[in-house]
Formats: C-alpha cells, structure tokens, sequence
C-alpha cells in the first residue's frame, strides 16, 4: 500500500473518529458537567461542534498538498474538485477553518488566564458577552479564507506549473481542478526570467502574523496562568494541589497535540518553500496530521477532567468541590477543573 492510500484511510477514519468522539464530549458537556466549569464550559462546547464542522469541510475538500520549488499548492481530491465555484472556495474555506481552529485554541488558553490570573475579570466570559469573545476567531476565520480565495486564486501560470505533479501523483488535471497555491518566485519560461511574485508574499506574511499570534498568545497566557498556580501551592490543600497538578498536565497535553499536529507541520509547508527547500509530494503529509486534530483534542479532554473520566469508567464521583485557586472546599470554582 503506497504512502497516500495510506494518508486517504487515515483522513478518513479521523473524520469519523472526530465525528463520534466529539458527539461524546458533547453528551458528557450538556449533561454531566457540573457547574464548577463556569463559562468555560460554553467554549468547550463551541470548539467541539467547531471540529466536527472543520472534519466535515477536510472530508469534502480531501486536500492534497504539495510544495514545488518556491511554491506551495493545496488541491481538493474531493467529490468537488473538477467544479471550481465550489471547489476553490471549500479548499479556502479549509484553509481559514484551520486559521479559526488554532484561534479558538488561544481563546480557551486566554479563558484560563483570566480564570487563574484574573478571576475578577471573568465577566468578560458571562452572559452575552462571550460572543464578543469568539469575535476574533470569526475574524481570524473571515480573514485567512478571503486572504486565500482572493491572493492565491488560480491562474493559467499555476496551472501549467503544477500539471505534471497533479497528474503524476495524484491522477488530477490541473487544468480542471480546484486549487490554491502561493507561486512565491516564478521559474523561468521561454518569455520571463526567474523572479519573485511579491504579490504572493502578502498572503505569506497574512498568514504568519495569524499563525505567530495565536502561538504566542497560546505560550504568553499558558505560562502565566502555570506560574499563578505554582505561585498558589502554599495556600492550597492537598487535594487542591492536585487539581492544579493534573489542570497542568492538560494544560500541556493541549499545548503539545496542536504543536506537533498544526503549527509545526502548517509552518514548514508555508514557509519552507519561500527558502527554496523543496518538500514535493511529501508534504501531503500536513493534511494527515492537521486531520487527526479534531480526534485526538477532544479525547484529551475526555480523558482528564475528573467528571467525564469517572463516567467513562463508571468510577464512583467525589462530592466534594475544591477551588482550583483558593483550595477551599465550599461552592463550585468557575473555571474548568480536572484530577
């Protein structure tokens, strides 16, 4: 079995493992999550409704990825690819969702700031307001896909650059299907030199101030909210310590999966090319770990907060609440709690 069949069965059998689990999570988040989660709980439930939508837009687009001397293209091998008015703009509408995911991922990094750091400030998340929270992501999402449908759109010079690999490794005519590619330097043809597009360079940079944003956003609000809590061990009881403990590991866990799954993969694609190393069909590779994401985030929760965990495992529920910043058993913390 060659590498992209390979890549084909795990695309597929993570959208249906992000499908089922995230329908669990969702179960678990509206009927068994206790108060203690707060509002936190709301934005659990927008980012596991959101990776269902994200691994239903992957399925339907199935991009396939490639790099081609200074130059990178996703197509869609999906059941629209040979129709562009739908085609392009789901291959763009994947790109921005995937622009969307890693901002509602610092969202929920930021919501633990303020929850530890902060907890004065948890207004900003009650009623009404924690929309005008999720503003940025949709932006974010309005931004990275409009940068992609009207920056990196197809043209007759992209087309006959990428014929022979779309046709080579992936059976697909370039000159039909639907495709968005950042041409960053043009190789030289019978008419034109070699040269720089610095038009393709826009798109670039939009989308490594997104990318670079959202990851320090992510490491700036994670490391000041870790540093509040080991601040806080003195004053904290046993069982308060480790709460904080295990909220550590999660917070940890959810740093990592996207890092080694989005960010580092999603990065080299875009930014190896502009150096002239030349990925080639290896990098269809992105698709698979960008794909696995929306399973694996998901199961991470499942499996460390207390409460989801000991309902999974039919494990008997402690009754008592200990806050997560004061260590003192009496009403519900309003941040999000696991052991």
């Amino acid at each position: 079995m060659d590498v992209e069949k390979i890549i084909q069965i795990i695309q597929y059998a993570a959208f249906v493992s992000a499908q089922l689990i995230n329908v669990v999570l969702l179960y678990l988040l509206f009927f068994r999550a206790s108060s203690s989660f707060g509002r936190y709980r709301v934005l659990m439930i927008v980012f596991s409704m959101f990776a269902m939508v994200y691994s239903l837009i992957e399925v339907l687009t199935f991009p396939v990825m490639f790099c081609k001397g200074r130059s990178l293209c996703i197509a869609s091998d999906g059941p629209f690819s040979s129709y562009r008015p739908i085609g392009v703009p789901l291959v763009s509408l994947y790109c921005g969702s995937f622009g969307m995911c890693i901002s509602l991922l610092a969202l929920h990094f930021f919501y633990r700031y303020i929850a530890v750091c902060k907890p004065d400030k948890l207004y900003y998340f009650e009623g009404k307001r924690i929309i005008y929270t999720l503003i940025p992501c949709y932006t974010i999402l309005v931004i990275w896909t409009s940068n992609v449908y009207f920056l990196m759109s197809i043209d007759a010079e992209k087309e006959a650059i990428y014929h022979d690999v779309l046709l080579e490794n992936y059976n697909i005519d370039s000159y039909k299907a639907s495709f968005i590619s950042m041409l960053y330097k043009s190789p030289a043809s019978d008419l034109t030199p070699e040269h720089w597009n610095f038009s393709q360079l826009v798109p670039f940079f939009i989308c490594c101030v997104i990318l670079n944003s959202c990851l320090f956003a992510i490491f700036y609000y994670g490391s000041k909210a870790l540093k509040q809590m080991n601040n806080c061990g003195a004053h904290m009881s046993k069982k308060t310590k480790e709460l904080n403990r295990q909220l550590c590991l999660t917070l940890g866990m959810q740093t990592l999966l996207p890092l080694f799954t989005m960010y580092l993969p999603a990065g080299c694609f875009i930014i190896l090319p502009i150096f002239g190393i030349e990925l080639g069909a290896e990098a269809n590779k992105t698709g698979a770990f960008i794909g696995v994401y929306p399973a694996l985030d998901p199961l991470i929760a499942i499996l460390l907060i207390k409460e989801f965990r000991s309902f999974i495992f039919c494990q008997k529920k402690s009754l008592a609440k200990v806050s997560t910043t004061t260590g003192r058993v009496d009403k519900p913390a309003s941040t999000f709690q696991a052991t």
